[in-house]
Formats: structure tokens, sequence, C-alpha cells
């Protein structure tokens, strides 16, 4: 079991990073906002990983804070709720957002999700009010030990974008062309922001 992952962020793209252990490149999907605080790091940094092996293939989950991590495995615990997708609720909504929509009963919140129905959602609140209400509030910095700078290596921001849209579930020319839809609007926009408004267009 891989726990943790000590080493330097070699490249950041829209779904994954590449963590450079000893030589050795560890491919590692994680949140939106988790691959943009890393794309402005450098320096050594820990990430909290779970291993997910599933018949021939094995993936790499990180989190740059063991509340969120901790969170995700509470995540696919749910039926019918895999990786892929817990990965996608802690992209579109953070651990504290998560954590307030599951106690507070609001499906609503959690059908902004892509792959999340109402009854997903019903279904979330059912079988996670009672564990999300035993684990510790998130803290916001533990483990995260790097200081901030210019941006590492990485694609460009439209890729980027498109490529965080396509792990959120997603497909390839759908995810393209309102990107670049957006982008148009506001050249300027951030990685971040580029896939928050997609998503807003996308769940009209």
């Amino acid at each position: 079991m891989i726990a943790t992952l000590t080493g330097q962020v070699q490249q950041v793209t829209g779904g994954y990073s590449l963590i450079n252990v000893g030589g050795m490149g560890f491919q590692v999907f994680m949140p939106l906002t988790a691959l943009e605080e890393l794309a402005q790091t450098e320096g050594e940094i820990t990430v909290y990983t779970y291993l997910h092996h599933k018949e021939d293939t094995m993936v790499l989950f990180g989190f740059l804070h063991p509340e969120d991590k901790a969170l995700f495995e509470e995540i696919i615990t749910v039926s019918g709720i895999g990786p892929k997708t817990a990965l996608a609720v802690l992209s579109v909504l953070n651990a504290e957002s998560f954590r307030w929509a599951i106690l507070n009963e609001q499906a609503k919140e959690l059908t902004k999700v892509p792959g999340i129905g109402l009854k997903s959602a019903q279904r979330m609140i059912l079988e996670l009010k009672s564990k999300i209400q035993k684990l510790p509030a998130f803290t916001g910095q533990e483990g995260f030990t790097s200081s901030h700078s210019e941006s590492r290596a990485k694609t460009g921001p439209l890729e980027d974008a498109v490529d965080a849209l396509v792990t959120l579930g997603y497909q390839t020319s759908i995810a393209s062309e309102v990107v670049e839809k957006v982008w148009r609007t506001d050249p300027e926009l951030s990685v971040s922001d580029l896939v928050r408004s997609s998503l807003k267009q996308l769940m009209k």
C-alpha cells in the first residue's frame, strides 16, 4: 500500500500530477484545486495517496491534506460511487462544502457534481451523514510543506481545462467545445476558472 509520496513536482496537467520520488515518476490523479496549488509550487512536497486496484489496473489518487483523503475514502464506500466520481466531488466541492451538504442534507448542492443525480445525492447523504460527523474538521494546511513560486512545466490552460473536465466524466469533444467558448469570452481566465465556468455552461 502506497500511503504517501514525498518528492518533487515534475509536471501538472488538468487531470493529474507527475511526482518524482527518488528518480521514479508517479502519476497521481488529484482534485482540481490540489492540482492548481501544485502548479504554483516548488520544493519537496508530501501527497497523501490512495491506491485503487481493480482487475489489471492500479491508479494512484492523491490529496494535499489527510482530511481530503479520509473524505475520499468515505465517499467511495457509497453504493455506486467509484474513485473517479469521488474525485469529481472533491474537484467541484471543497471538503467543507461537501461536509456541509451532507450534514445539512442538501442534495441539490451535491447534484452540481457531474455524474451525481438526485437519487445518488440522496443515497450519499443517507450512507455518509453518520460517518462524516465522526471525521475530524478540516485544518487546511497539515502535511503540505512547500513554498509557492512560478508555475511548473505544464500544458496550456485550454488543454488543462479540457483534461480536468474529461477526468470529471465529460467527453473530450464536448469539453473542448465548451472550454474554447468560455476562453474566448475571457482569455485571461486561470485553469480553475475555465473549468468552473465551463461546468456552469455544461450544467445548463
